[in-house]
């Protein structure tokens, strides 16, 4: 997608040659440069911070069958990922957790209990800075090689998607991406589960519909709390979530 963002500079640049031709001489040149660059740069503030428009790089946010995604970021954690972990096997359903490499790294069970019950794993980076977006690209691809370095051998698979801390990316990240053949798994649903209000995160996540991959986080207790109710009323409503076989399909397809 870096089209997008190669379209962005040239008609900024373009536009700008454009306003300096017609207006020099006009006592409001400095506003309409002022009005060109900040066009361009909502765009490009939108293109960081929204992974769905895919301005730097391609990212999945919807499953091709109708089934729904459940995926869990910034996990394993000792208390609350086996709670999760139970409620999944209760109903049978199949996700994908997006790992924090040294959280794995220290509860390597946890992690061999999320490949044996038939879950996937995505990188998550090693150390999830919440300042990934603006490290320097020699770091950037330290976070991701850390983590394939650390998690693989865990899991005995190699690992080929991947969710950026905060799910911002730049110039820098799809690089690094794009040289390891990464694939980025976004999402249809936020359920902004860090917010405690019980009823709130509920209603959001009843917008569940087929083909949905659902952002979720199992570090959180509110998220183990609910997710029972929420797998049971979204059963009820006509929702079916993804089995294993499923999810051997939707990594295999974005793969291809």
């Amino acid at each position: 997608m870096r089209w997008k963002h190669r379209l962005n500079i040239a008609v900024a640049l373009s536009t700008l040659l454009i306003v300096f031709l017609l207006f020099r001489n006009s006592p409001y040149l400095w506003l309409w440069v002022a009005f060109v660059v900040s066009n361009f740069c909502v765009f490009l503030v939108f293109g960081i911070i929204f992974l769905r428009f895919q301005y730097f790089y391609p990212s999945i946010f919807r499953n091709s069958g109708p089934e729904v995604i459940l995926t869990f970021d910034d996990g394993p954690d000792p208390v609350q990922t086996p709670r999760i972990l139970d409620t999944l096997q209760k109903h049978g359903i199949k996700a994908i957790f997006f790992m924090i490499g040294k959280k794995a790294q220290e509860h390597p069970e946890i992690v061999q209990r999320i490949i044996s019950e038939g879950h996937r794993i995505g990188n998550h980076t090693q150390n999830h800075s919440l300042f990934f977006a603006m490290l320097h690209s020699e770091k950037v691809a330290q976070e991701i090689d850390s983590f394939t370095k650390n998690i693989e051998p865990l899991v005995s698979e190699k690992i080929t998607i991947f969710r950026p801390p905060i799910g911002y990316t730049n110039p820098k990240i799809a690089r690094a991406l794009r040289r390891r053949k990464f694939k980025i798994v976004a999402w249809s649903v936020r359920s902004y589960d860090s917010f405690k209000n019980r009823e709130a995160l509920l209603n959001r996540l009843m917008k569940t519909k087929p083909r949905s991959i659902v952002l979720l986080h199992d570090n959180l207790e509110q998220t183990a709390d609910i997710l029972d109710e929420y797998i049971v009323q979204a059963q009820a409503n006509g929702i079916i979530f993804a089995k294993q076989e499923h999810l051997k399909k939707f990594i295999h397809e974005i793969n291809q």
